[in-house]
């Protein structure tokens, strides 16, 4: 299962997180600054989306960079291993470049363009299982949702 992804700024500061297990939501403050504690040394070899592991309390964490910004998925490891995490990973990034095409990878635009990226990752997990790895998919899924909102 996938457990968790978290997006932060460069200085750790988290900007979004999505838990799908509840026993880790708990203690989500908690746990999101072990997340950096643990990885911010190792935060420069993620340059140009390098994927990086760690592994936390028995959950498996691939991290990388994209523009401005850090992004964490944790998985159970008796499902996902960091390959199978990583592979998921393509997808997101795929999904943030997408949304912050116009103005490039920062923390301000993904900001303003949160509800579109909920909509591409929402295509992407769901319940904490993958759904979706195509991008193409993905973003043809993600244009219906967001037309069938606009038009009720």
């Amino acid at each position: 299962m996938i457990n968790s992804i978290t997006i932060t700024n460069l200085n750790g500061n988290v900007i979004f997180s999505k838990y799908y297990n509840t026993t880790i939501e708990e203690k989500q403050l908690e746990f999101e600054k072990s997340l950096y504690q643990l990885t911010k040394d190792e935060w420069i070899y993620a340059k140009s989306e390098r994927h990086l592991v760690a592994d936390i309390g028995g959950s498996i964490v691939v991290y990388t960079n994209i523009g401005d910004l850090m992004i964490f998925l944790v998985g159970s490891s008796d499902v996902y291993d960091e390959l199978s995490l990583s592979d998921v990973m393509h997808p997101i990034s795929e999904c943030i470049k997408d949304v912050c095409k116009k103005k490039g990878v920062t923390e301000l635009y993904l900001i303003e363009q949160i509800p579109k990226f909920v909509l591409y990752l929402d295509e992407v997990i769901q319940r904490g299982h993958l759904d979706q790895i195509q991008f193409e998919s993905i973003s043809n899924y993600s244009l219906l949702k967001h037309d069938k909102k606009e038009t009720v």
